[in-house]
């Protein structure tokens, strides 16, 4: 759990001036390896919370990992990362207050997910995690080319 917490706290200081700082080919590169933690962690949370795996002290370092980097989608795609290799659509910097939004609405739900967990309420958690996975699949079908894992 300590680990968890603390590449929580190194995750936040780094991704802080990811937009900032980074090449477009490493603001890429960052953002689909977030994207791929972000899956990551919501499919341990779902198996740890289906009874699939035995691990319920993680659930809650998987949901604060989760809702950490959920706050960070909207800086995520600074401008000129657009171009390289990318899966992100040219509509998210088209588009840029709606994707914001949408953006936000993954930030909300990430949180209620983390604030479920915390609270030991599994009907709210079953509720965060379709609203999660919700949030995920929209921005995805909008925002990300067809057939791109991530």
């Amino acid at each position: 759990m300590r680990r968890i917490v603390s590449s929580v706290a190194i995750f936040l200081v780094l991704a802080s001036s990811v937009a900032q700082a980074a090449t477009p080919e490493d603001a890429i590169k960052y953002r689909k390896a977030v994207m791929e933690t972000m899956a990551g962690h919501m499919v341990a949370i779902t198996m740890i919370f289906g009874g699939r795996i035995d691990a319920p002290s993680h659930l809650s370092g998987h949901a604060e990992a989760l809702a950490a980097a959920g706050t960070e989608i909207t800086h995520m795609f600074p401008a000129g990362s657009d171009a390289g290799k990318t899966d992100a659509l040219p509509l998210i910097w088209q588009e840029g207050a709606r994707f914001q939004e949408i953006a936000e609405t993954m930030a909300t739900a990430t949180a209620q997910l983390r604030d479920a967990v915390n609270a030991d309420d599994r009907a709210a958690i079953g509720r965060a995690i379709k609203a999660t996975g919700d949030s995920c699949k929209g921005c995805h079908d909008r925002y990300r080319q067809q057939g791109a894992a991530h």
